[in-house]
Formats: structure tokens, sequence, C-alpha cells
């Protein structure tokens, strides 16, 4: 069973390690689980775009009423996930996340049923060494961490983002769920969106799902699934 545990904004307890928030918070229910490859492949092994693109989820194994639209190579660059430029106490972890490279594949796939307009969710694939995946994710966690709360300025008027982000248990090697939430004018309810960072080995799989968490989620265990047998060749799933 997948759990999901909040990392914390401001006053979580200290972790026995450093490297790694300690999980707090309640379980959000059963969703999907993905078995991770570490202590079983070369941690320096990357692949290249091509190899990348193939490893992304076909139509047939996104889901009954999901089709892809686009495919994209090296767009990694991590636009959104956050406006920190006017978040003092992220500066230096912002200037590093701008210093991340690998190759990268990325499919848009429109999820609808006969009765709905539908909604468009993201796949990327990125491959860097393990060790550069790892430090990716925990930049991601220290942001949120530093930067829960920032404003950003729109032509209309200035609009407060609110930053979380949680861990998620049992899928890959490590996995992270980013909360964003929107408020200020007439256009921003607070209505949360969500992205799914998850590592397997070297290979981060980021998942981009709008208001649809349990869909974002899912479909990130079955990315990480797929990177597992058809990147690393290794076997197995969990339940």
């Amino acid at each position: 069973m997948l759990t999901v545990f909040l990392t914390g904004c401001g006053g979580t307890d200290a972790s026995p390690d450093p490297g790694r928030p300690a999980a707090t918070g309640g379980r959000s229910g059963a969703l999907s689980t993905a078995p991770g490859v570490d202590g079983e492949v070369d941690p320096e092994q990357v692949f290249t775009e091509t190899e990348l693109k193939a490893a992304l989820l076909p139509d047939g194994a996104l889901g009954r009423h999901a089709k892809v639209t686009g495919t994209y190579l090296g767009l990694f660059g991590r636009y959104g996930g956050g406006d920190w430029t006017q978040c003092e106490p992220g500066e230096e972890l912002r200037v590093e996340m701008t210093g991340f490279e690998g190759a990268s594949a990325q499919q848009t796939v429109h999820l609808a049923r006969a009765a709905e307009n539908g909604r468009n969710i993201t796949v990327q694939l990125v491959s860097m060494p393990a060790g550069r995946t790892e430090r990716y994710l925990e930049i991601r966690r220290r942001l949120h961490e530093a930067c829960p709360d920032v404003t950003v300025d729109t032509e209309a008027a200035p609009v407060q983002e609110h930053q979380e982000a949680r861990e998620v248990a049992a899928l890959g090697d490590e996995a992270l769920l980013e909360i964003s939430r929107q408020t200020g004018g007439d256009e921003y309810d607070g209505s949360p969106t969500y992205a799914v960072d998850v590592r397997v080995g070297g290979v981060l799989a980021i998942v981009t799902s709008g208001g649809d968490k349990k869909t974002g989620i899912s479909l990130a265990a079955r990315t990480a699934q797929r990177i597992r047998t058809e990147l690393y060749a290794a076997g197995g799933t969990s339940d």
C-alpha cells in the first residue's frame, strides 16, 4: 500500500538523516506502488533521449480514455512548479536548481470520457547519474520548506502562491508530491494542483496532473514500473 506523508514546511521535527527530512502527517489512503532499482544497477548509468522516448508509456498503458497528443525531447528545465524568485532564504537552492542537466523526453496525455471536455497531463523522463537525481529531489524538498509562501506579481494583482511537499512511500526509490495553491484576485481560488517527482535509479519521472492527484500518482507508478523494466531491465512490480 502506498501512503503519502507530509515532509513539513517549517516546524517539522528533526530527522535522524539530515539529508532526508522526516515524514510526518496522516495517511492519504491506498493508491499505487512501484519498486525502485537502488542497489541493483550502476548508479552512474545514463540514457539517451531516444532511449527515454522509447520508455514513455504507450497509449494502451495510459488508461481506456487516454491518448498521447504530443512527444517532445530536450525540454528539461523545470518550468513552473513554484516561483521562488522572491524568496531570499531559497536563493542558493534556486541557483543550484538551474545547474541540473540531463537528457529528457516528455509526452502530453489527454484524458477524456465521452461526456467530458478532458484534461491534459504531462509525463517527463530525465536521465542523470543517480547522485544527481537524489540531489535534485533534495533541493525540491528544501525549497518547499524554505519558501512555503511566495508572492507572484501578475498584470492584474499580486498572487499568493502556497507550496507544499509530501513524500510518497513505496513509489520508486523515492518520490515527492508537490502541491501548489494560488490565491488572490478573481482567478485564483486556492484549488490545488499537483506534480509527482519519482526517482528510479538515475531516471526522474515528473508527472504534472493539474488538480487530479490520484491519476497523477497512478501514472507516476506505471511510469516507474516501465522505467525499471524498459531501461534497467529489472523485472518485477509491486501490487
